[in-house]
């Protein structure tokens, strides 16, 4: 069961488990999305680049990292809606292969005034196998009361 609005304090912090990031990720989300930029999808053109290699859409990231909250269970039953996502960036490449974390901290809680839900809003950086962050946002979440 998750969390309710009044069972979450600012500055609480949860890490998740890695999550790969494989080529499968890559063909299916660029597939589904019409995200068919070269740098996702051919590796010649990527070798060319910058990044030596393939890359991950941002926008997967950000789709995984909101995944990774999910899987927490702290939302659980609890929440209400995904009221919105601020402050997108993207410090570093996602290169397939790379596994990602997210680490997320309560930044933030709203009382809107209403008995029955609040608004939580959570700071998430997505670190890959060698530490770096590849992610920031915040995520604002209205959650139940309890």
């Amino acid at each position: 069961m998750g969390k309710y609005f009044d069972e979450f304090s600012i500055g609480e912090k949860f890490e998740t488990i890695g999550r790969t990031v494989t080529e499968t990720d890559v063909v299916i989300f660029s597939t589904l999305t019409g995200a068919y930029n070269p740098m996702f999808l051919n590796e010649e053109y990527g070798k060319k680049t910058i990044f030596k290699g393939r890359i991950a859409p941002g926008m997967l990231t950000l789709s995984l990292a909101a995944a990774l909250i999910y899987q927490l269970g702290l939302l659980d039953r609890t929440l209400i809606a995904l009221l919105g996502v601020d402050g997108v960036r993207f410090p570093a490449a996602v290169k397939l292969g790379d596994t990602i974390r997210l680490v997320a901290e309560v930044f933030e809680k709203k009382d809107i005034g209403k008995k029955d839900r609040g608004i939580i809003v959570i700071h998430g950086t997505c670190i890959n196998q060698r530490g770096e962050s590849v992610l920031e946002a915040k995520w604002s979440f209205l959650m139940m009361r309890k």
